[in-house]
């Protein structure tokens, strides 16, 4: 019962962030689905909101990891427990931050028209 009561805040604060993370990456209708743009863009669009929700876990697993952290009340499993869980998130922000710059020169190397100088992302 008491997972229950943590997990229904976390639900609430998480599901707007995904519902809305297609504004803030300027997916338009347009965007969306078959459009008038090239494939670079379609690709770009999808590769920047799976970063965005696999960031935005990252985040409420941080967050997840804070919680336990501070709900430890002194029991050493737990605050080991929620370390390990804040170092994991950490970890995987990093690598999200990896794969958005790769992906980005990829896709400004490749698909830039050759001069590397805009990335679509």
């Amino acid at each position: 019962m008491k997972k229950h009561l943590f997990l229904y805040p976390l639900t609430c604060w998480f599901l707007p962030v995904v519902v809305f993370a297609a504004d803030t990456l300027g997916l338009d209708k347009a965007d969306v689905g078959l459009s008038k743009g090239s494939l670079e863009s379609m690709i770009a669009n999808i590769v920047k909101a799976g970063l965005t929700l696999v960031g935005a876990i990252a985040l409420a697993m941080i967050v997840y990891g804070g919680f336990l952290y501070i709900s430890a009340a002194g029991d050493e499993a737990q605050i080991k427990k929620a370390k390990t869980v804040l170092i994991y998130a950490i970890i995987g922000i990093i690598v999200i931050g990896l794969a958005y710059a790769l992906v980005a020169f990829v896709i400004g190397a490749f698909g830039g028209g050759g001069g590397g100088s805009g990335s679509g992302l």
